[in-house]
C-alpha cells in the first residue's frame, strides 16, 4: 500500500502508528512493517510518529488522548 500511495503518504501532516508488544493478532508487526515501508516511500521521520508500548489489542483507550492532541496539533500547523 505505501508504495501504491507513497505521495498521498508524503503529503501527511502527520502519521500515528502505535501498538503493544504483547498485541494478540501481532499487529506490533504490523506497525513496524508499516512504518519501514513510509520509511521506504521517502515519508519524512518527523510526520510520522512511531511507538511500540506495552500491553496488548484490549484496553487501550487510554492511547488516544496522546494521539488525538498530536495528531490535532500536526494538522492545526499549517505548512
Amino acid at each position: 500500500m505505501a508504495t501504491t500511495h507513497a505521495d498521498a503518504l508524503r503529503s501527511q501532516r502527520g502519521i500515528w502508528i502505535d501498538a503493544g508488544t504483547r498485541d494478540e493478532w501481532f499487529l506490533d508487526l504490523g506497525a513496524l512493517a508499516f512504518r519501514d515501508a513510509l520509511t521506504e516511500a521517502g515519508v519524512a521521520d518527523d510526520i510520522v510518529h512511531f511507538e511500540l508500548f506495552e500491553g496488548g489489542h484490549h484496553a487501550v483507550e487510554y492511547r488516544m488522548p496522546p494521539a488525538l492532541a498530536w495528531l490535532a496539533h500536526r494538522i492545526a500547523d499549517r505548512p
